[in-house]
Parts: structure tokens; sequence; C-alpha cells
């Protein structure tokens, strides 16, 4: 039997836009800072949380700040945001940091609200890199910063880590991923840049590298990761033990998760909804009593589950599987599963099915196959 909707995790994310300069390779919903703008949303933030409290809220088990940048809140409209809601006992509370707001006193200020996970968009440890991203910090601040969250208390942080960029060789790549080893990090994020045709980077798609040094990249960044021992967890996500993120788990285990804010996206009751990606159609929206945004009906439950499943380095469990879709997962797949086996690209046993970590680059082809 599938879990009761009541015991399953639920997660919240709640997506803050504005930015004090928009990074040229985001492709996220991001609005350049205005703080008359930005008290307007953060009004219609509440009221769309009081919409959802009006309604009923089990307790949550994870709660993240996405962005744009979260940490343009303050302490005490982070506390306001949270305040009434019901947190599981060790509820994950992550929020995202941009390097260069990170101060004694915010750090002591953020430490006095229930986040008790920060994840910091450090990116590279080389200048050039960071200048190129459009990133405002340097490389050689990250040490005193990452040392001032953690003299506030803060003991559950990750780093985010940009691979691929135009150029880049991946004896460049691992020497800057090495420098931000040399600190502690409970957790890294590695992510490859992706450029698109309508982008401000757009004239350097034809100088990126080609897939035989991306996987290059890739396998040396998980090599180095596991010999500092990060285990690997998802195929972007590396933590210490016991410091997986919690509430991206929510997401590649196919739990429900809450979304508020503007183009913020969500999973509730077997449903994938957004919210309006533009702040005023968000607001209408919230101001005629709307909840839970615009429902995909096209979105595929079953291939969204299967595609996430197998990003996790656990991969798919053939009892859950069975239990939420009512079927064998082999059903129907037979053939396209010995192949994959046969090219070492699948392993599984009778229990479940992964990745081969030979097959981790190219996963997006692999999965695909099993669609």
């Amino acid at each position: 039997m599938e879990p009761d909707l009541q015991t399953r995790p639920l997660g919240l994310y709640i997506h803050i836009p504005w930015c004090l300069g928009r990074c040229p390779y985001c492709n996220f919903y991001a609005l350049d800072y205005s703080r008359s703008a930005f008290a307007d949303y953060y009004d219609t933030l509440l009221q769309e949380k009081q919409l959802w409290m009006d309604g009923g809220i089990q307790a949550l088990s994870s709660v993240y700040f996405g962005g744009g940048t979260p940490s343009l809140l303050s302490a005490e409209e982070i506390k306001l945001i949270l305040q009434d809601l019901e947190l599981l006992p060790g509820a994950e509370i992550t929020m995202e940091l941009n390097p260069i707001q990170i101060n004694e006193k915010y750090a002591q200020a953020l430490a006095s609200t229930p986040v008790n996970r920060l994840s910091l968009g450090v990116q590279s440890m080389r200048d050039e890199d960071l200048r190129y991203l459009g990133r405002r910090h340097k490389a050689g601040e990250i040490s005193q910063k990452l040392q001032i969250l953690r003299e506030a208390g803060f003991t559950n942080i990750s780093a985010d880590f940009i691979y691929g960029l135009p150029g880049s060789h991946s004896a460049e790549t691992v020497a800057s991923l090495g420098k931000l080893l040399e600190m502690t990090w409970e957790h890294i994020s590695c992510y490859l840049l992706e450029l698109t045709e309508d982008g401000p980077l757009a004239k350097d798609i034809c100088r990126l590298p080609d897939d035989e040094e991306l996987c290059r990249q890739y396998e040396q960044i998980c090599r180095l990761l596991k010999s500092k021992a990060y285990h690997q967890y998802e195929i972007s996500n590396f933590a210490k033990h016991g410091r997986e993120s919690r509430h991206n788990l929510l997401y590649w285990e196919g739990n429900d998760y809450l979304a508020w804010g503007a183009a913020a996206a969500g999973y509730f009751r077997g449903r994938r909804y957004q919210n309006a990606a533009d702040i005023a159609r968000y607001r209408a929206a919230v101001l005629a009593g709307t909840k839970g945004g615009i429902i995909d009906e096209d979105a595929q439950d079953e291939q969204d589950y299967i595609m996430m499943r197998l990003r996790l380095v656990k991969g798919l469990d053939f009892e859950e599987y069975k239990a939420r879709f009512g079927r064998d997962f082999s059903q129907g797949r037979q053939a396209r599963i010995r192949k994959l086996k046969q090219m070492a690209f699948i392993t599984g046993d009778a229990a479940g099915l992964r990745l081969d970590p030979r097959a981790y680059f190219i996963s997006n082809a692999v999965i695909a196959e099993l669609l």
C-alpha cells in the first residue's frame, strides 16, 4: 500500500526572485532588486502563506528559501514567514546565501532564526571564472565568509560549484574544486554550466568543452570528492555522512512539497503546479484567493518519478514503484532493461534498478530509454 498523504514528508519551497545583480548564466526567474517592489512582493508572499494556512497544512519536514537571492530577507522577515508553521522535530530549514552579503551582523541575525542549513553560491575558486559568471565576490574571500558563518553557530553548510565553463580544462577545474575543499563543507553540489541560445552568454556556446572533456571533468570531480570522504548520493550532489539535503531528497523520492512565490513549482497530492512567473500575475492570483498556482495537466507523474529516482545513486525500488503505479516496473521494459545492462549503463537485482556510475554523465539519455 502507498503511504497515506498525512504520513509522507512534506516540504516547502519559497522563491525570492530578487537579485542585487543578475548572473548572466542563471536560468531561474529573477529580477533586479527594488526595495519598494520587494516589500510588495513580501506582503504577497505572506498572503499566499495565509491562504495555505487557512486550509490547513501538515507539519513540515523541510523548508527551502531559494532564488534569486533569498539572503535579501532580513532575519525578522524570515521569522515572520516561518511563524505559526508547524515544523517537525529536527526539520531542515535551508537558505541560499550570496557570499557578498555575509558579514558578522547578518550571520548573527540569521542564527537567531530557525534556519539551520546554508547553501553558498561559491561557484568557483578562480577569480577569472567568477568574473565571467557575473559573481561579485572574490575567491579569496570565501574562507573568511565561511568562518563568519561557523562562528555564528552554523554547522551544516553546502557550497555550489560550476564546471564546464567555455574553454575550461579538467586540470584547472579540479584545481579550483581542490581549493574549495581546503575548507570544511558538509555538502557540495556540482553543476554543469548550461548556456541557452537566447541568453546573455549565447556567443560562448561554441566555446563550451566537448562531451569528452566534460565527461573527464565530471569523473575527476567525482574522484576528488570521494577522496575527501564525500559520498555521492545523487548525480550532482555529494555529502558527508548524514548531511544529504533532505529537502532535495523530497523531490527525488517523489514526495510532496508546497511552493510559494512567483514562478515557484510544487507537487501536492499527485498534481504538479506552478505559480505565475510574473510578479503582477502572481500577486493578482493571490489577491483573488488562488492557491496552488497553475496545474500542469500534461505532467507525467510516472515519468517524473522514474527520472528523479534514477538520479539517485540508490536508484529505483521495484516495490515502491508497484505500490505507487500498480504494476511491475519491468512490464513492457524487459528488452530495454536487458539492452542497457548489456551496455553496462544500468545495474540491478530483484529489488531495484540503478545507473552504473559510468552512466552518470549521460544519465538523461539513459533514463530516457526507460520512460
